[in-house]
């Protein structure tokens, strides 16, 4: 996928363009917005293009080409221009090794690549050696590409420490470094950090674009107009939906064991787990505002105290707790005003 092709963020892809034909790329963006809305998969695109070398990969050299191609110069990274094209080849060396998550010179700082790091479980932080580590890598000679570009995944993850151990390569970057930082909570950075990164704020996406990129995908008409209204502009949280809505069709009833069953069933992925137990916080949220609305003064007490509750464990899913216990409390004391997931989310084989 190029730049060009992301729905729903055309004033953010004009203004990525215009800093890629200006050649003046900031040393440090930072890419902010709701979760699910393309964040990610905005500043990978743009990784691409920025290090994309805009030819195919050789083929094996052959017996008439073998001594002249030998005469020939060898580009090394440090010859290879820094000016990059307003699109990617997406079929060089550079491009295809981004695709395959190898390229030596783009790297995606998360929870995961942290885990390898250090050898050890994956955290939901990110921890000061992991952006020491990566300080150190941006000081090192790109290898493939003109750049180097480092992708920190959901920033609001690094500690404070971190965030500090960081601000000396944004105050002094590495000549043909890139830093991109994705952030749903632009309150959990460092004012220092912001003040250092050229800001991207994405928004939710359009529902029209919404439905448009789910009926690309095989999704039935009614089904992505139910998804667009439910998943509030994330095409992570609608492709989510999609599959919890297939899921909790045969969810256990909701006692004890059943929302036990069902938080024993989260993503072992700590994005992951995050993003399905927020979709699953949202869900009933959004269920227990309409019922409230709907409600008679003299009935409105219980929900509204509903409402506080599940607040406040949405909030929590920004703390290092359980997100299985966030869940299982969450689900226990829906069930108990007759609120239930599989009942809220109504698909197109579900009406």
């Amino acid at each position: 996928m190029a730049l060009s092709k992301i729905i729903g963020h055309d004033k953010i892809i004009a203004r990525l363009n215009a800093l890629l034909t200006s050649e003046r790329v900031p040393p440090a963006l930072l890419f902010a917005g709701p979760e699910g809305v393309g964040k990610f998969l905005a500043a990978k695109e743009f990784a691409r293009t920025l290090t994309c070398l805009h030819k195919p990969p050789e083929e094996p050299a052959s017996e008439e080409n073998l001594f002249s191609s030998l005469s020939g110069p060898v580009l090394q990274p440090s010859t290879l221009s820094l000016q990059p094209s307003i699109e990617a080849c997406g079929r060089c060396a550079s491009c295809m090794q981004i695709d395959s998550g190898a390229h030596p010179d783009v790297r995606i700082i998360d929870t995961v690549f942290q885990a390898a790091l250090l050898q050890e479980e994956e955290s939901r932080n990110l921890k000061v050696d992991t952006i020491r580590e990566l300080c150190r890598y941006a000081n090192q000679t790109s290898i493939l590409s003109a750049r180097k570009v480092f992708i920190i995944r959901d920033a609001e993850a690094m500690v404070p420490q971190a965030q500090n151990a960081l601000l000396k390569t944004l105050e002094e970057p590495p000549p043909g470094t890139v830093l991109i930082l994705t952030v749903s909570r632009k309150n959990a950075l460092l004012s220092t950090i912001m003040s250092r990164c050229y800001t991207l704020d994405f928004t939710a996406l359009p529902r029209t674009a919404l439905e448009r990129l789910l009926e690309a995908q095989g999704i039935t008409l009614d089904e992505a107009a139910a998804l667009s209204l439910l998943s509030q502009g994330s095409l992570k949280k609608a492709a989510d939906l999609l599959k919890l809505s297939d899921r909790l069709k045969g969810a256990p009833p909701l006692d004890g064991m059943g929302a036990f069953k069902m938080s024993a069933s989260l993503p072992k992925d700590t994005h992951r787990a995050r993003h399905e137990v927020g979709i699953l916080l949202d869900l009933l949220l959004a269920e227990a505002r309409n019922r409230w609305a709907a409600s008679p003064t003299d009935s409105k007490k219980p929900l509204s105290a509903l409402v506080t509750k599940l607040l406040a464990l949405r909030r929590m899913t920004a703390q290092n707790v359980s997100y299985a216990l966030i869940l299982e409390t969450a689900l226990l004391e829906s069930e108990k005003l007759g609120i239930l997931p599989k009942n809220i989310i109504k698909t197109g084989d579900s009406q």
